[in-house]
Protein backbone atom coordinates (compact mmCIF):
# COMPACT_ATOMS: atom_id res chain seq x y z
CA UNK A 1 0.00 0.00 0.00
CA UNK A 2 2.44 2.47 0.80
CA UNK A 3 4.10 1.81 -2.80
CA UNK A 4 1.00 2.55 -4.35
CA UNK A 5 0.90 5.90 -2.43
CA UNK A 6 4.58 6.84 -3.44
CA UNK A 7 3.81 6.06 -7.02
CA UNK A 8 0.78 7.94 -6.92
CA UNK A 9 2.69 11.28 -5.79
CA UNK A 10 5.08 10.62 -8.23
CA UNK A 11 2.55 10.91 -11.13
CA UNK A 12 1.03 13.83 -9.61
CA UNK A 13 4.19 15.33 -9.11
CA UNK A 14 4.85 15.11 -13.07
CA UNK A 15 1.61 16.86 -13.82
CA UNK A 16 3.15 19.85 -15.31
CA UNK A 17 1.48 22.68 -16.54
CA UNK A 18 1.53 22.57 -20.42
CA UNK A 19 3.42 25.75 -22.22
CA UNK A 20 1.47 28.49 -23.52
CA UNK A 21 3.08 27.72 -27.10
CA UNK A 22 1.58 26.31 -30.35
CA UNK A 23 2.86 23.55 -31.97
CA UNK A 24 3.21 24.46 -35.89
CA UNK A 25 2.90 22.66 -39.40
CA UNK A 26 5.32 25.10 -41.47
CA UNK A 27 4.79 23.44 -44.53
CA UNK A 28 1.03 23.49 -44.16
CA UNK A 29 0.56 26.72 -42.41
CA UNK A 30 -1.37 25.39 -40.22
CA UNK A 31 -1.62 24.85 -36.03
CA UNK A 32 -1.56 21.28 -35.02
CA UNK A 33 -1.60 21.83 -31.12
CA UNK A 34 -2.22 25.30 -29.24
CA UNK A 35 -0.04 24.15 -26.41
CA UNK A 36 2.32 21.45 -25.14
CA UNK A 37 4.41 20.00 -22.09
CA UNK A 38 7.89 18.44 -22.44
CA UNK A 39 8.15 14.86 -21.25
CA UNK A 40 12.38 14.52 -20.64
CA UNK A 41 13.33 12.11 -17.85
CA UNK A 42 12.90 8.32 -18.64
CA UNK A 43 9.89 8.39 -16.33
CA UNK A 44 8.37 11.53 -17.46
CA UNK A 45 8.49 9.57 -20.97
CA UNK A 46 7.35 6.01 -19.39
CA UNK A 47 4.23 8.02 -17.60
CA UNK A 48 3.19 10.20 -20.69
CA UNK A 49 -0.46 10.44 -20.39
CA UNK A 50 -1.21 7.56 -17.57
CA UNK A 51 -4.08 8.01 -15.55
CA UNK A 52 -5.40 10.95 -17.82
CA UNK A 53 -7.34 11.91 -20.41
CA UNK A 54 -5.17 13.47 -23.19
CA UNK A 55 -5.82 16.82 -23.45
CA UNK A 56 -2.79 18.64 -24.26
CA UNK A 57 0.04 17.70 -26.66
CA UNK A 58 3.29 16.16 -24.79
CA UNK A 59 6.34 16.25 -26.79
CA UNK A 60 9.25 13.72 -25.58
CA UNK A 61 12.50 14.28 -26.82
CA UNK A 62 15.08 11.59 -26.94
CA UNK A 63 18.80 11.77 -27.26
CA UNK A 64 19.48 10.62 -30.60
CA UNK A 65 17.10 8.98 -33.31
CA UNK A 66 15.84 5.20 -32.54
CA UNK A 67 13.15 3.33 -33.39
CA UNK A 68 10.72 4.64 -30.30
CA UNK A 69 8.62 2.65 -28.52
CA UNK A 70 5.24 3.66 -27.34
CA UNK A 71 2.85 1.93 -24.69
CA UNK A 72 -1.20 3.40 -23.93
CA UNK A 73 -1.51 1.19 -20.87
CA UNK A 74 -3.56 2.90 -18.01
CA UNK A 75 -4.06 5.85 -20.62
CA UNK A 76 -8.29 6.77 -21.29
CA UNK A 77 -7.98 8.03 -24.52
CA UNK A 78 -7.21 7.56 -28.10
CA UNK A 79 -4.38 9.79 -29.20
CA UNK A 80 -2.21 10.76 -32.03
CA UNK A 81 1.63 10.54 -32.89
CA UNK A 82 3.91 12.45 -34.66
CA UNK A 83 6.97 10.75 -35.28
CA UNK A 84 10.07 13.63 -35.95
CA UNK A 85 13.94 13.28 -36.69
CA UNK A 86 16.42 15.95 -35.70
CA UNK A 87 15.21 18.25 -37.82
CA UNK A 88 11.97 18.53 -36.78
CA UNK A 89 10.34 16.47 -40.01
CA UNK A 90 7.72 14.16 -39.90
CA UNK A 91 8.92 10.72 -40.58
CA UNK A 92 5.74 8.94 -39.65
CA UNK A 93 2.40 9.32 -38.49
CA UNK A 94 0.04 7.15 -36.03
CA UNK A 95 -3.74 8.10 -35.85
CA UNK A 96 -6.14 6.50 -33.37
CA UNK A 97 -3.60 5.21 -31.07
CA UNK A 98 -5.81 3.40 -28.91
CA UNK A 99 -5.99 2.59 -25.02
CA UNK A 100 -3.72 -0.44 -23.72
CA UNK A 101 -1.97 -1.12 -26.70
CA UNK A 102 1.76 -0.69 -27.68
CA UNK A 103 3.50 0.49 -31.08
CA UNK A 104 6.87 0.71 -32.34
CA UNK A 105 7.69 3.24 -34.92
CA UNK A 106 9.05 1.91 -38.02
CA UNK A 107 11.56 5.08 -38.77
CA UNK A 108 13.98 6.71 -36.47
CA UNK A 109 13.17 9.48 -34.78
CA UNK A 110 14.59 11.80 -32.61
CA UNK A 111 11.54 13.55 -31.04
CA UNK A 112 7.73 11.85 -30.15
CA UNK A 113 4.57 14.24 -30.19
CA UNK A 114 2.07 13.10 -28.48
CA UNK A 115 -1.57 15.03 -29.84
CA UNK A 116 -4.93 14.29 -29.06
CA UNK A 117 -7.37 12.16 -31.32
CA UNK A 118 -7.84 13.87 -34.75
CA UNK A 119 -5.30 16.84 -34.44
CA UNK A 120 -3.35 15.15 -37.18
CA UNK A 121 -6.56 15.46 -39.61
CA UNK A 122 -7.35 18.69 -38.43
CA UNK A 123 -3.89 20.13 -38.98
CA UNK A 124 -3.85 18.08 -42.04
CA UNK A 125 -0.05 16.82 -41.40
CA UNK A 126 1.60 14.44 -43.76
CA UNK A 127 5.08 12.49 -43.68
CA UNK A 128 7.66 15.28 -45.15
CA UNK A 129 5.78 18.26 -43.34
CA UNK A 130 8.41 20.09 -41.04
CA UNK A 131 7.17 21.33 -38.10
CA UNK A 132 8.36 24.00 -35.35
CA UNK A 133 7.93 24.63 -31.37
CA UNK A 134 6.77 28.20 -31.70
CA UNK A 135 7.03 31.01 -28.39
CA UNK A 136 4.71 33.94 -28.85
CA UNK A 137 6.93 37.07 -27.49
CA UNK A 138 4.94 39.15 -25.03
CA UNK A 139 6.04 42.29 -26.77
CA UNK A 140 3.77 44.76 -29.11
CA UNK A 141 5.66 42.59 -32.08
CA UNK A 142 4.37 39.49 -30.90
CA UNK A 143 7.09 37.81 -32.57
CA UNK A 144 7.57 34.26 -32.87
CA UNK A 145 10.62 32.59 -32.43
CA UNK A 146 11.70 29.00 -32.81
CA UNK A 147 12.76 26.78 -29.60
CA UNK A 148 14.50 23.96 -28.98
CA UNK A 149 13.88 21.40 -26.64
CA UNK A 150 16.54 19.32 -24.97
Amino acid sequence: MAVNKKLTASFKNMKRKAWDMPIKNLTRKTTIAKEFRTAKSSMEKAVGFMFSEPKTALVMAFEKEKNISLHMFFVFGTIDVLFLDRNMKVVELKREFRPFTAYTSGKKAKYAVELPKGSIKKSSTRTGDKLALISISTEKSRAEKKITIK
